[in-house]
């Protein structure tokens, strides 16, 4: 069995692919990696570009191509597909630390947690700012349990993300983990669901994940978060419904579940409230989604409706997201708030 999978979702990505691929293809390392593609039904050259790296590399690289079910079916079609001993999902605009990938792969063979995390870089092409995303356990390589992590959530948090986490491939496709389709968001379902039913939890001071950011085109661009955030209410209700469903789990697993639902949530109410342009419609919007999580998950309501009355008022005072950006990022907010500051 190989150490690692990495699983490409590809839909259009011929400007991309190039760069993502050849990022992972060390030559020592291809008898212990595996790469999909999963073309998404994509109409340019993304095909042709992921066959050139299959001639190449035939015993690494796969390609697997389905009608377009939009980024979560294209996640789902390559997890189940996956044969690796763990697996990673990079989507196909961003690329790995190649420098760093023989140390994550030599790690991997020696572990056996569920999931494995690792820091990741914000790169925005518009500005060139790199950011870094890290946990600061108090030992790399230690295994943790959920109610460790809960205890010093903030040590932890910027890395339980699609871009931190690595799966144990077993743990993953033994939860029959099914992420939303024909939406954004998804991404969110991923770090939630099967994570919060990890047995064990390992931390990596390795930099993995190189994620793009700053393009126009991108759902976290401001304009395509007000068109999208019809995906996000959808992809909410989705995780509310799985919340409800959870069994046989620890208090500790139901608090991440929470926590990660929450998180999703006041980014939603960051949308409505700071981003749209409407301010009356973005109120609306916002009371009828806390309406909706009174309703479904309770517990979670009272966890956000604080929080939700801020942004409350940050509408009706026009605070827009750059100043609440600027306010999250500042160093006098880190440290009222117990936070580590970026590098």
């Amino acid at each position: 069995m190989k150490a690692l999978t990495f699983v490409i979702p590809a839909y259009n990505s011929e400007k991309f692919l190039d760069k993502c691929i050849s990022s992972m293809v060390l030559p020592e390392l291809l008898d212990k990696i595996e790469i999909i593609v999963v073309n998404d039904g994509s109409t340019d050259a993304t095909v042709m570009l992921a066959e050139k790296y299959c001639a190449m590399y035939p015993n690494t690289v796969r390609l697997l191509s389905q009608e377009n079910k939009g980024h979560g079916g294209a996640l789902n079609t390559g997890c189940r597909a996956a044969q690796g001993k763990y697996l990673k999902i990079v989507d196909a605009d961003d690329w790995v630390v190649t420098e760093n990938l023989s140390k994550f792969v030599n790690r991997l063979e020696g572990c056996n947690a569920d999931v494995v995390l690792t820091h990741y870089h914000t790169i925005d092409i518009s500005t060139g700012e790199k950011k870094s995303w890290r946990s600061y356990p108090t030992e790399f390589g230690k295994v943790y349990t959920w109610n460790e992590i809960i205890d010093y959530w903030k040590d932890f948090d910027r890395c339980l993300t699609f871009h931190g986490i690595a799966y144990r491939t077993e743990f993953y496709q033994e939860r029959k983990t099914s992420l939303s389709e024909h939406v954004f968001y998804e991404d969110h379902e991923y770090a939630t669901f099967p994570c919060c039913y990890a047995a064990s939890v390992v931390p990596l001071d390795l930099f993995i994940y190189e994620y793009r950011i700053g393009d126009i085109a991108q759902s976290v661009s401001q304009e395509n978060q007000v068109k999208r955030i019809r995906h996000m209410e959808l992809v909410l209700k989705n995780m509310m419904a799985k919340y409800n469903s959870l069994s046989n789990i620890a208090e500790s697993q139901r608090v991440y579940a929470e926590r990660k639902i929450q998180g999703l949530l006041l980014s939603y109410m960051k949308i409505a409230l700071l981003i749209h342009p409407e301010k009356r419609t973005g109120r609306l919007m916002a009371q009828r989604m806390m309406d909706i999580c009174k309703a479904e998950t309770p517990d979670i309501y009272d966890l956000t409706k604080k929080k939700y009355r801020i942004f409350y008022w940050l509408n009706r005072f026009h605070v827009n997201e750059a100043t609440w950006k600027r306010i999250l990022d500042s160093g006098i907010y880190n440290f009222v708030m117990r936070r580590h500051t970026f590098e």
